[in-house]
C-alpha cells in the first residue's frame, strides 16, 4: 500500500513504520508538503500534521487515516466521514506501554524542576560542586489534570515516590482514590480549590475546545509561588504568554514542558532557554518500547485494511469500517 507519513519530526516513527511494513511503499514529507503529496497516498499517518478537508478531498485513492498514537485533534474527521474514509488511532489500552513511557517522561520533568537541573548544569560548567540545593518529591503534593491512561500511569509512579497525589477528571471515579492511593479525585469544577495545595500541577488531559488554554493566568495566580507547571499532554493546553509572565513575575516557580504550541519552536522562543523552564522536545513518550508497540498497532490496522478485515479503533464510521477486500 502507498503510505504517506505526513511529518518528519519523529525519525523513530519513520524507522518503526518502515520496519513493520517492509512490503509497503512508505513515503515521508514535511508538514508543509502534505497538501502537495497527499494525492499519492492510500494511507495517511498524520503524526503532528494537520489533515484538513482540502487534503482529504485531494486524495482520490485515500482509504485510511491512521494516527501513530492517540491524538486526532489535527484531523478534519467530518470531512473524512463525508467521504467514508475511516479515521483510526492507537488508544492507550491497545499500547499501554506508551502511556507508561509518557508518564515516566513526566516524572523526569518534575525531578528536573525540583532538583534545579538547569542551574545545576551551569554550576557544573563553572566547576562548582555541591550546589544548588534542590528538593525531593517525597511528601510534596501533585495535582494531575486528566486521569486517562497517562494520568493513571503517572499517579502510580508519584504515589510510589511518596507524594500526596490529587487529580481531576472529566468524569471522576472516586473509587479510584482508594484503589490508587490518591488523596482526592474531583471533577474539573474543583480545580480552582485544589490548586493552592499543589506543588506540581501536571497536565495529562486531552486537547479539546474546553481544555485549550486552560492553564492560564487564572490558574497560575491560584498556585503556590513555589509550585511548577508540568505539561506532558499537548502544547495548546498552556497559554504560553501567561506562563512566561507567571514565571518571570514569580507567580510560580517554573515549568517542565514536553510540548509547545509550535513544534519545533523558533530559536528565540522565550521559554526555550529560560532558566526556570525545562523543555524536552516532545520525547516523553518517544522510547523504543512505546514506539515498537505503536508501530505494531499501526501495521496491524494497515494489514487489516489490505485484507478487508474490520479495522480497529475507528472513531468515525461505527461498524462500517472494513478494509478494501
Amino acid at each position: 500500500m502507498r503510505v504517506l507519513i505526513c511529518d518528519d519530526m519523529f525519525p523513530a516513527m519513520i524507522e518503526v513504520v518502515n520496519r513493520m511494513l517492509p512490503e509497503d511503499d512508505i513515503h515521508v514529507c514535511r508538514q508543509a508538503e502534505v497538501a502537495a503529496e497527499a494525492s499519492w497516498a492510500e494511507v495517511l499517518i498524520p503524526a503532528m500534521a494537520r489533515i484538513n478537508s482540502e487534503i482529504i478531498n485531494s486524495a482520490p485513492d485515500l482509504l485510511l487515516i491512521q494516527q501513530f498514537g492517540v491524538g486526532l485533534e489535527g484531523v478534519d474527521i467530518p470531512a473524512a466521514t463525508a467521504r467514508g474514509i475511516p479515521v483510526a488511532n492507537v488508544p492507550g489500552h491497545q499500547a499501554p506501554i506508551h502511556a507508561e513511557c509518557t508518564a515516566e517522561g513526566g516524572v523526569f520533568l518534575m525531578m528536573a524542576c525540583a532538583r534545579l537541573f538547569k542551574t545545576a548544569q551551569k554550576r557544573l560548567a563553572q566547576g562548582e560542586w555541591g550546589r544548588p540545593r534542590g528538593e525531593a518529591l517525597i511528601n510534596l503534593t501533585a495535582l494531575i489534570i486528566g486521569l486517562g491512561a497517562v494520568g493513571r500511569a503517572l499517579a502510580r509512579r508519584l504515589v510510589a515516590l511518596g507524594m500526596n497525589v490529587m487529580a481531576t477528571d472529566a468524569i471522576p471515579d472516586t473509587s479510584l482514590a482508594e484503589e490508587m492511593g490518591l488523596s482526592r479525585i474531583a471533577g474539573p469544577d474543583s480545580l480552582g480549590e485544589m490548586l493552592p495545595f499543589a506543588d506540581f500541577v501536571i497536565s495529562s488531559v486531552t486537547l479539546m475546545p474546553q481544555t485549550r488554554g486552560m492553564l492560564n493566568h487564572s490558574v497560575f495566580k491560584r498556585m503556590k509561588s513555589t509550585a511548577y507547571v508540568i505539561n506532558i499532554s499537548r502544547g495548546p493546553i498552556v497559554d504560553e504568554g501567561d506562563l512566561l509572565s507567571a514565571v518571570n513575575n514569580g507567580t510560580i516557580a517554573g515549568a517542565g514542558l514536553d510540548v509547545l504550541i509550535e513544534e519545533p519552536p523558533k530559536k528565540d522562543h522565550p521559554l526555550l532557554n529560560h532558566d526556570r523552564v525545562v523543555i524536552t522536545p516532545h520525547t516523553a513518550g518517544v522510547t523504543k518500547q512505546s514506539f515498537d508497540a505503536l508501530g505494531r498497532a499501526v501495521a496491524d490496522n494497515i494489514e487489516r485494511l489490505r485484507e478487508g478485515k474490520t479495522l480497529k479503533n475507528v472513531v468515525n464510521l461505527g461498524e462500517n469500517n472494513h478494509g478494501i477486500g
